[in-house]
């Protein structure tokens, strides 16, 4: 039969399994291009829907001919256009500084999934001790083991 010690392993190991089954499915991190001029600055998420659905835009956005690197689109075109009133009548090559940045990092994502996953394998394991751990010492005496109080 298992020593202890063994199954703490065999519980560490399957947390490690659900940490990185969790990072596997873990969503795309989503890009943002920042517009700033002057003291005016938007936000606009460079995802296809986002920039097919803008409110303010002064003519559509094409979406079949965005690049693949998001952080590409993110350009002083893009802001004139999903922001015409941003300037307010400068020259959109002049003043408008766009800056792609990212909300969500997966190491951040990874760190909070692993927090949670963490804290939901201590309160299941104790809602489940008080039951299991008198069987497991049964069974080692059983095997000539005796359990350690």
């Amino acid at each position: 039969m298992a020593r202890p010690s063994c199954i703490r392993i065999a519980i560490h190991a399957w947390l490690l399994l659900l940490l990185l089954a969790s990072v596997a499915v873990a969503k795309d991190v989503t890009n943002f291009c920042k517009c700033t001029c002057g003291q005016n600055s938007t936000v606009i998420e460079l995802t296809r829907f986002a920039l097919s659905h803008l409110p303010h835009a002064s003519k559509p956005i094409d979406v079949d001919t965005l690049m693949p690197n998001v952080c590409m689109n993110c350009t002083r075109l893009l802001c004139g256009i999903a922001e015409p009133q941003l300037c307010d009548g400068a020259a959109v090559d002049e003043e408008i500084v766009p800056l792609c940045f990212q909300r969500d990092s997966l190491q951040d994502e990874i760190i909070v999934v692993g927090f949670l996953m963490l804290v939901a394998g201590l309160l299941v394991w104790t809602a489940v001790r008080g039951r299991v751990m008198p069987v497991v010492n049964r069974t080692l005496e059983q095997n000539g083991y005796r359990a350690l109080e």
